[in-house]
């Protein structure tokens, strides 16, 4: 009973909040702080179990043993095992959209547990974000960080969108075919026995996709927060040195101080730069490494066997497994730019006539923005716009290699004994 009078105080809760407030860009009103670019990401994190909340500790980890077990961990041994049972009662096109998501569940699962022993490191940056807010006073600053707080949050919706309406309308044309979306092998029921069991089937893979695609949209929109977060104080410290020396109503104690300000700056921002990027690298190397086998595949299918609907259905699985590196990979370009532009502010700030303590320290600053921030997978090949495109290219090398190797033909017979036209 208490367990449910809690569920029911924080749905009431809930009701009572606009839950997209966050994603809103509102110019009035308290400034927000650079941290709340990532309430919909720790929000999420505590949907899917990862974040413990501060009260209902025991309704929580229940539910994160039921979700993480149900979900991260017998979810793909579902789908392989209804491969091993069930493959002779698939047509080609169940059978690909099965493998697709198998092999994206798979990877969703693999970073979910390398996620699990690096998230801590996001939460570490709290604190930074917090020292680096200190130091916004000037009106275009604060805007800017009204901007990203919108945008971060909004981008999580974004994501879970996607990848939700992908997974609805996977739904719609399966149960409208007359069968479970992706036929997730049952220990406990035939579907194909009754219309009762068959309802149960395809609600119960429904809820699991969802929670799967939710925990996928997680692992694709932080990156995309992280990146934001280094990026705008990049921006905002480049502007605040670039007014080094400017104003001439600064002494030159007061000038120096304002350098020493920009070089603690950095050092927030290059300590959240260290924390995060070891959880990119993980996750990502991941993400790159299936993707290309993912995008093969889902091409087999378009041409060679989806119907109209499925090629619907398909095409919004194309958009969300290219959402999944895409803007990451373009952020992490745009970032080298950003972390190279602070070096090139320094060097044109106006120190030659300053005084050598001055100098000194612009020395020192130079020095340490000399390293370009580059994100990696796994520290083997950087996280680029040219990464994305090879990996896309090798999307398209195994979809030739399948079509020489006549893959369609020999699925269709071995599945359905018929040729095809």
């Amino acid at each position: 009973m208490k367990l449910i009078e809690s569920l029911l105080q924080s749905l009431k809760k809930l009701s009572k909040k606009n839950i997209f407030e966050m994603a809103t860009l509102k110019l009035d009103g308290p400034q927000p702080k650079t941290k709340d670019a990532t309430v919909y990401l720790f929000r999420g994190l505590m949907i899917v179990g990862y974040l413990p909340p501060k009260t209902n500790l025991v309704p929580f980890y229940i539910w994160t043993i039921f979700i993480n077990a149900f979900i991260t961990i017998y979810m793909p041994i579902g789908f392989l095992l209804s491969f091993l049972t069930r493959s002779s009662s698939f047509t080609p096109s169940e059978f690909l959209t099965s493998l697709q998501i198998s092999v994206n569940c798979f990877g969703c699962s693999l970073k979910m547990f390398v996620f699990l022993f690096l998230y801590r490191r996001l939460l570490s940056t709290i604190k930074y974000m917090d020292q680096l807010d200190l130091r916004v006073s000037e009106p275009e600053d604060k805007l800017q960080i009204r901007k990203i707080v919108a945008f971060c949050n909004r981008s999580n919706v974004m994501f879970t969108g996607l990848f939700l309406s992908y997974a609805s309308s996977t739904f719609l044309t399966s149960v409208i075919n007359g069968k479970p979306p992706y036929q997730v092998f049952n220990p406990f029921m035939e579907w194909s026995d009754r219309t009762l069991f068959f309802c149960i089937q395809a609600a119960v893979e429904y809820f699991m996709i969802d929670i799967h695609c939710y925990q996928q949209a997680l692992l694709d929109s932080y990156p995309v927060i992280y990146i934001t977060i280094i990026r705008t104080h990049l921006h905002i410290l480049t502007r605040r040195i670039r007014k080094l020396g400017q104003d001439s109503k600064l002494s030159s104690d007061e000038r120096y101080e304002a350098l020493v300000q920009c070089v603690l700056d950095h050092k927030n921002i290059m300590a959240i730069y260290n924390y995060f990027s070891p959880v990119i690298s993980g996750t990502m190397f991941v993400q790159f490494l299936i993707i290309g086998l993912i995008l093969g595949i889902t091409t087999i299918h378009i041409v060679l066997f989806a119907d109209i609907l499925a090629i619907f259905a398909s095409m919004l699985y194309v958009a969300s497994i290219l959402a999944e590196t895409f803007p990451c990979s373009f952020l992490a370009n745009s970032l080298m730019d950003d972390s190279d532009n602070i070096s090139l502010a320094i060097f044109h700030s106006d120190w030659p006539s300053e005084e050598p303590r001055f100098k000194q320290m612009i020395a020192f600053f130079l020095h340490h923005t000399q390293k370009t921030l580059i994100l990696t997978a796994m520290k083997i090949f950087p996280i680029t716009m040219n990464s994305n495109i090879n990996v896309v290219k090798f999307a398209f090398s195994v979809y030739t290699l399948m079509k020489q190797m006549d893959f369609g033909q020999n699925l269709k017979d071995s599945v359905t004994g018929e040729k095809l036209p």
